[in-house]
């Protein structure tokens, strides 16, 4: 394999199946902050869909699922009183979700509301983005996705608000061992992560398959500032140049994935190609398009084939 390459994973949706963990976060961080703000807000839990989450990550915007669980929240907060009213409401939200992220859908619900106060005022009590020290929203997600003793681990704070079992451990791993072990042998063990996780959770849940990735040119978004998140593409940028190549295929399943790599080409002239992992379902298929779209000739229906599909292509790099 060519000396002057090196893959790059994004961990979510592509290594680890997160519909379980991240996705019920956000279902039970959204439960519990309305239940805190309004109790008489009844079956909050049936508000929140797969689908309503997959059209925020649609737009290329919500990598973070703690703006994703705030862009809710003040949804609920500050929409219409009855239920079904207010299901409506929310598949017109995240199904118009920008990228301008969670401000789309701040200045959604104040060109939306009459009592543009209690939007602010919602805001305002939310106080996100935010730590876990000054937001609400951020501590309980984190709670319920790491549970008491892994948030301790990630942040050094006792939980203050769930004491169960973490939803990470919903997580379930996609790759196999020799998946991995060939692509490491591809690329000469060049194989790094930027991913919008923390490295605690990264490394909690690729388990033995961690020790595969190069940790000096891995990035873990969620230990970063918030700025350089995707589809930001300095961390993609930072990550291969320090691996000394200048080709590089980056392994991913959403629009902002797409939308980093456009960016980091267009920034470095680094010669970047992405491996869009769609499976074959209705929503994957939404980002299958995007992808071909914008010039993605790589795509697989699982993390699983890349090795075919490599040796394919391998005369390229």
């Amino acid at each position: 394999m060519n000396q002057d390459a090196c893959i790059i994973f994004d961990i979510d949706g592509v290594l680890i199946d997160t519909r379980k963990s991240y996705n019920e976060s956000i279902k039970q961080t959204v439960q519990y902050v309305i239940k805190r703000i309004n109790p008489t807000i009844d079956n909050v839990e049936s508000l929140v869909t797969d689908d309503m989450i997959f059209n925020f990550r649609k737009s290329g915007m919500f990598n973070n699922d703690a703006d994703t669980s705030y862009a809710f929240i003040l949804s609920i907060v500050c929409g219409p009183s009855k239920i079904s009213d207010l299901h409506i409401f929310l598949e017109k939200i995240t199904g118009n979700a920008t990228t301008n992220g969670i401000k789309s859908v701040e200045n959604f619900l104040l060109d939306y509301a009459k009592d543009k106060d209690k939007v602010i005022k919602t805001m305002r009590m939310l106080n996100y983005p935010g730590d876990i020290h000054s937001s609400i929203v951020a501590r309980v997600f984190d709670e319920y996705f790491y549970g008491p003793s892994l948030f301790k681990k990630q942040h050094s704070a006792d939980a203050q608000y769930y004491f169960g079992s973490p939803l990470i451990e919903n997580d379930v791993l996609l790759v196999r061992d020799s998946t991995i072990k060939r692509i490491s042998d591809y690329f000469d063990r060049k194989v790094g992560i930027v991913s919008g996780r923390s490295r605690v959770a990264a490394e909690y849940s690729l388990k033995w398959l961690f020790d595969y990735f190069d940790t000096d040119a891995s990035i873990y978004l969620e230990d970063e500032k918030r700025e350089i998140g995707k589809p930001n593409p300095l961390a993609l940028i930072k990550s291969i140049k320090s691996m000394g190549v200048c080709n590089a295929f980056y392994v991913g399943d959403s629009a902002e994935d797409l939308l980093m790599v456009l960016k980091a080409r267009e920034e470095s002239h680094l010669d970047i190609q992405l491996i869009g992992i769609c499976p074959p379902n209705s929503r994957a298929n939404q980002i299958r398009n995007l992808f071909t779209e914008n010039g993605t000739s790589l795509i697989a229906q699982e993390v699983n084939e890349l090795p075919n599909i490599l040796n394919k292509v391998k005369t390229q790099f």
